[in-house]
C-alpha cells in the first residue's frame, strides 16, 4: 500500500464534512459537562471491557463510572451468559459488591448490611427472617439489570431504561468494518490507568490525529511513520461513521530502528503468525463514540491491539485507561519483543498525558474561543459534530 500524499485530500472524500472552527466551551464549561452526563453516558453504548476477563461462570468485575454516579457489576452466570446490574442491593440500596473490583462469586453475592444474597444471575436467593415482610415475592427484588451486549469479545452497557437503537446498529460501519478481525486470538498483558488535569474530549482529540507526532514525540517515535516531505504525518485512509471514525497510516520503510528494537527482533526467529485480518493499514485509530478507541498495529511478534477509554470524572479531570493485548507469545524473544513495546508505547503516552493537562490550562484561560483544525484533523471535526448532534437531543 502506499499512502496518497496530498494536501486536503479528506475534505475532498468528505465533502459534507465541516471545516470551520471547533468550540472550545464544551472542554471548559462545567454546564455543558453536567449535561452530558444525561445526553451523552446515560444514553449511549460504552465499553466496559472484555469477556475473557470473567471466563469462568461466576466470575465478575465491578466498574464505577463517576461520570453517571453509578458502580456496575458485570458477571457471568452459570448459564455462561454475561451480565450487568447495578452495584446496589435493593433491599436498601447498599453497595453490593464493596472491596473487590473482580473475582469470583462464591455461589452468591451477599449484601455486608443485612445479609440478603443473589445468584450470579441476579435473582435474589435469600433473605434473612423473610416472613416478616409484607406482600413479599423474591421474584420481584433480585439485582437491579443494566442493558447488556457483545460485539467481537467486547462487553457493552447501555444505562438508558430503553436504548434507542441496539449495540449492533449503534456501531453500524464501524462495527462491519471490524466483525472478524480476530481479538479473541489477543490476551490482555498490561493496563495503566492515569488520572489526568483535562477534560476528557481533550484528551480523546490529542490522540485522534497525527499532525503532533514529529513535534511533540520526535524523540519517542521520530520518523517511525511515513511522512510527506520528511516532515509532516500524513494519513493514508479516513473513514467517517454516523457516530463513530477511524484513520489509518504506514510505517516508514526507511525508519531506523534503536538498538534495542533490533536486537530484540533479531532475537525472534520464529515470527507469530496471529494477524488481525481486518487491519486497513499498518496501524488503524478507531474512535468509538462516545469515548473509547481501538488502536490495531502491525507487529514483528504478531498483530496486536489497544484500548483506550477517556472516562470523566469532572469538567476538568478523567481517567485515562490503556489496555494492551497481544497473542500469546511462542518463545522468549517475542515475550521479550511484547514487554518492550508496551515500554516504548508507556513512555510516549506519558508525553501524551502531560500534554493532556497543558492543552487543558490554554483552553481554560479563554485565551481563544475557537480551535483551529487542518485537513488531517478532520475526525475530531467529526466527533464535534456528532457530539453537538446529540447534545442538541431532548
Amino acid at each position: 500500500m502506499q499512502t496518497r500524499l496530498v494536501d486536503k485530500q479528506w475534505s475532498e472524500k468528505y465533502p459534507d464534512a465541516d471545516t470551520g472552527l471547533v468550540s472550545t466551551e464544551p472542554c471548559i464549561n462545567p454546564e455543558y459537562f453536567e449535561r452530558e452526563r444525561e445526553l451523552i453516558f446515560r444514553r449511549h453504548w460504552l465499553m466496559m471491557g472484555r469477556v475473557g476477563e470473567i471466563p469462568e461462570a461466576g466470575d465478575f468485575f465491578v466498574r464505577d463510572l463517576a461520570v453517571c454516579n453509578v458502580s456496575i457489576l458485570i458477571v457471568r452466570g452459570d448459564d455462561n451468559e454475561v451480565r450487568a446490574f447495578h452495584n446496589v442491593c435493593p433491599h436498601r440500596g447498599n453497595t453490593l459488591v464493596m472491596k473487590e473490583k473482580r473475582g469470583r462469586c462464591p455461589g452468591r453475592f451477599g449484601c455486608n448490611f443485612h445479609g440478603w444474597a443473589f445468584s450470579p444471575e441476579g435473582k435474589l436467593a435469600f433473605v434473612p427472617d423473610e416472613d416478616n415482610f409484607f406482600d413479599f415475592d423474591k421474584d420481584q427484588h433480585g439485582l437491579t439489570p443494566i442493558h447488556c451486549d457483545i460485539w467481537e469479545g467486547f462487553i457493552f452497557i447501555n444505562l438508558a431504561l430503553e436504548p434507542a437503537e441496539t449495540l449492533r446498529e449503534f456501531l453500524g460501519g464501524l462495527g462491519t468494518q471490524l466483525d472478524g478481525a480476530g481479538f479473541e486470538k489477543m490476551q490482555l498483558l498490561k493496563t495503566y490507568k492515569v488520572e489526568e488535569a483535562a477534560n476528557w474530549k481533550t484528551g480523546i482529540d490529542a490522540q485522534n490525529e497525527l499532525y503532533h507526532l514529529p513535534v511533540q514525540h520526535r524523540f519517542t517515535i521520530g520518523d517511525a511513520f511515513v511522512l510527506k516531505d520528511d516532515r509532516f504525518c500524513r494519513f493514508s485512509n479516513v473513514n467517517l461513521y454516523n457516530y463513530h471514525s477511524v484513520w489509518s497510516c504506514e510505517y516508514n520503510p526507511n525508519h531506523k530502528q534503536l538498538p534495542t528494537d533490533a536486537l530484540l527482533n533479531s532475537l525472534d526467529s520464529a515470527v507469530n503468525d496471529v494477524r488481525m485480518s481486518q487491519r486497513i493499514s499498518n496501524f488503524d485509530w478507531y474512535l468509538l463514540f462516545p469515548n473509547s478507541a481501538i488502536l490495531l498495529f502491525e507487529g514483528v511478534s504478531g498483530d496486536f491491539f489497544m484500548t483506550y477509554n477517556f472516562w470523566p470524572l469532572a469538567v476538568d479531570r478523567c481517567i485515562w485507561e490503556m489496555r494492551y493485548h497481544f497473542p500469546e507469545a511462542e518463545n522468549v524473544a517475542q515475550r521479550l519483543n511484547q514487554e518492550w513495546t508496551i515500554l516504548r508505547l508507556r513512555d510516549t503516552l506519558m508525553e501524551d498525558a502531560f500534554q493532556h493537562e497543558q492543552i487543558q490550562k490554554g483552553l481554560a484561560s479563554r485565551a481563544r474561543s475557537h480551535m483551529i483544525m487542518q485537513d488531517e484533523e478532520l475526525p475530531i471535526r467529526h466527533f464535534h459534530r456528532v457530539l453537538e448532534r446529540e447534545m442538541a437531543q431532548v
